[in-house]
């Protein structure tokens, strides 16, 4: 039994309160259904995360951090604020609780690559089940203990559009963006015993009101920017303006890491190369002067980039960005320093028609030639591109999918790896019209698609992983163990792939 009683408990769901040691790790953690059995998801892909005698965290993941701090500039005592995991929350709750902050990025499972992967493996995300789960028991001690239950995190939309469900769960409000200007304000309400909204929106990135974090953050996730303002529809970021933190800000959040004892750290942005940038053009300056002060830190061997933008990428020479792969080149180096990078489509029309954002500042220009343009130019500088294709956007043609088949063909020969997901519209209504895409959805062509595209994953993922996983510091016996759960799940795909396309050639 925990020594503290504090007034409010802030924790995760299971896949993101788990104790992963590199990017990769997590995001595969996050995306696995009960096809995979649970022990091998405690014990090896998703392991728990350790909590210190009082039952805080060793690590949370960012957004409850950064809850956690704005509270704490509020004026909340630190006793009273905790960020925990699910499996030690149980000896924090008591007649002393207030509120429970939850936050998931896929309580209902509706996200596009983790539909996607349902679709394909069968069985229930974690995510979801383990959010169920949770919610549940709490629920069970909300009912004896009388405390509110506030629902965010990336997936909170999920749960705005299915309010049943959230009352289902247990859930009081659901909060969804930024925490820093309403949030403590909700939280005073609750505590005075004052009715909260059901349901609080905050648009605004909020990037200037972002406080330091009082922890450590899970996998060492170091938040550079907020927003994208790239506009693609199927995604929540796109209609919010980026904003970046200020450089003292993220270099405290980065030591606060590092004392932490974690050493390989992920940049958090929508956009990495657009740090300090104003609309969609690059600030080169701003962003290696970012990059030369993070170096500075003592105690750091490695930062994995997440997201950035092909039209980013294309406004650097590659003399520029070759300087930043070598700023980011710390104690480890690596030999597949990756970058996620959506194409969606190679089809032009049908980019510009969802993501009428992602060109600019090229107007008028072809897609397919741009990305492969920057493909050229990030490996030639020592990147290693991850990109993303979206099966089934509406409005596509037979046409699309055999002008990105050529695309992804072309990209075979590179060193790329590319994973496609099925469209999932983020918009109750479209939502409620049923155009989300599915394998009864699926052509021979798509599959075709879809089959090209793992055969280059097969062959590539598994020497991304281990390397990333080496730069991170995760143990030979693990990163041994994880490459040969990989090699099964290859030849379960395959399998998938060979089921799938018997019940395609029936229909």
């Amino acid at each position: 039994m925990s020594s503290l009683r504090p007034a409010i408990v802030l924790v995760a769901d299971r896949t993101l309160s788990g104790q992963y040691r590199a990017l990769f790790e997590g995001i595969f953690g996050t995306m696995q259904t009960t096809s995979v059995p649970e022990f091998m998801m405690r014990r090896l892909l998703s392991p728990r995360q350790p909590t210190d005698e009082s039952g805080r965290a060793t690590a949370a993941v960012l957004g409850l951090r950064r809850v956690e701090s704005a509270l704490l500039a509020e004026g909340f005592a630190r006793a009273d604020v905790v960020c925990t995991t699910p499996e030690t929350l149980p000896s924090l709750i008591g007649p002393w609780t207030k509120i429970v902050g939850f936050s998931s990025s896929d309580p209902l499972g509706l996200a596009m690559s983790n539909s996607t992967t349902v679709n394909f493996c069968g069985g229930r995300l974690y995510t979801e089940l383990w959010t169920q789960r949770l919610l549940e028991s709490l629920a069970d001690a909300k009912r004896r203990h009388g405390f509110s239950i506030v629902a965010g995190g990336g997936g909170a939309w999920q749960l705005a559009q299915n309010p049943q469900r959230a009352r289902q769960l247990g859930i009081d409000v659901i909060f969804e963006g930024f925490f820093e200007r309403q949030g403590p304000a909700l939280f005073l309400d609750i505590l005075a015993g004052r009715t909260p909204p059901a349901h609080v929106v905050e648009s605004q990135p909020l990037a200037a009101l972002a406080k330091p974090i009082a922890g450590a953050s899970a996998m060492g996730v170091i938040e550079l920017s907020r927003g994208c303002g790239k506009g693609c529809e199927f995604c929540t970021s796109g209609h919010r303006a980026m904003e970046h933190l200020p450089p003292a800000l993220i270099l405290q959040d980065l030591r606060t890491n590092v004392a932490a004892g974690i050493s390989a750290v992920v940049s958090g942005s929508e956009d990495f190369f657009r740090y300090g940038s104003t609309g969609s053009r690059v600030n080169f300056a701003a962003l290696t002067g970012l990059l030369e002060q993070m170096r500075r830190v003592e105690g750091l061997s490695f930062m994995q980039i997440d997201h950035a933008n092909i039209s980013s990428v294309l406004q650097l020479g590659l003399g520029e960005l070759r300087e930043v792969r070598r700023l980011l080149s710390w104690g480890r180096a690596s030999e597949y320093l990756w970058v996620n990078m959506g194409i969606e489509s190679a089809s032009t029309e049908l980019v510009t028609r969802h993501c009428p954002g992602k060109f600019g500042p090229f107007a008028g220009r072809d897609w397919a030639g741009m990305v492969l343009e920057s493909a050229d130019l990030m490996q030639q500088a020592g990147f290693f591109p991850v990109y993303s294709l979206i099966l089934g956007l509406p409005g596509e043609t037979l046409t699309d999918i055999e002008q990105t088949q050529r695309l992804v063909d072309h990209l075979a020969r590179t060193q790329a790896v590319i994973f496609p997901i099925f469209y999932e519209p983020i918009v109750p209504e479209s939502r409620q019209q049923g155009a989300g895409f599915t394998l009864s959805k699926m052509r021979p062509e798509h599959l075709r698609l879809f089959q090209s595209c793992y055969e280059i994953n097969f062959r590539l993922v598994p020497r991304l992983f281990a390397d990333n996983q080496a730069c991170a510091g995760v143990s030979w016996a693990k990163r041994t163990l994880v490459q040969m759960l990989g090699k099964s799940e290859v030849m379960l795909w395959r399998r998938r792939f060979g089921r799938i396309a018997r019940q395609i050639a029936k229909s």
